[in-house]
């Protein structure tokens, strides 16, 4: 079919371009279903706001803490038996402690991955190309890189039980 015409020809097509405008009628109604949700669910925000972490009745453990996760996730170890462990401490029951915590040990953030990355990146980027002294030179850096993350002993903090 011709382009930028206002008629075509061949009665063939036909049940093409009615097909193709059914198409298009499905998804202009999916689009409005879309928004007329957008529309209902910010009018209705504070009504429908979940407050319990599970909106939908989840059945697995991610369900269990808050959103977005305290930087611990977990202040407990939970006790696993199951797939569906959460939904089961649901429906036996289960209440969250409320003290009884103990120190969470946590890993302090770092570079060295992403340095560790881009030295071995330029590395082989200068082996690739024959350039010696880049290469000598930046995979001298990535083993002290290394060496110097791993003789790093202060990489991790403890989370007081009070503020869990």
């Amino acid at each position: 079919v011709p382009r930028r015409m206002n008629h075509f020809d061949d009665p063939s097509l036909q049940i093409w371009f009615q097909i193709a405008a059914f198409g298009a009628l499905l998804i202009a109604i999916g689009i409005a279903c879309f928004l007329i949700q957008l529309v209902v669910s910010f009018m209705r925000r504070e009504e429908l706001r979940d407050t319990t972490g599970d909106p939908w009745g989840g059945r697995t453990l991610e369900w269990s803490t808050s959103s977005p996760p305290p930087q611990y996730n977990f202040a407990f170890t939970p006790v696993v038996h199951d797939t569906d462990a959460w939904w089961h401490m649901k429906h036996n029951g289960f209440q969250r402690p409320e003290q009884g915590f103990i120190p969470i040990h946590m890993p302090k953030g770092t570079a060295a991955g992403i340095v560790l990355a881009g030295l071995s990146t330029i590395c082989g980027f200068a082996l690739i190309w024959h350039i010696w002294w880049l290469v000598i030179a930046s995979f001298a850096a990535t083993i002290l890189s290394a060496i110097i993350h791993t003789f790093n002993y202060k990489r991790d903090y403890y989370i007081p039980a009070e503020e869990v």
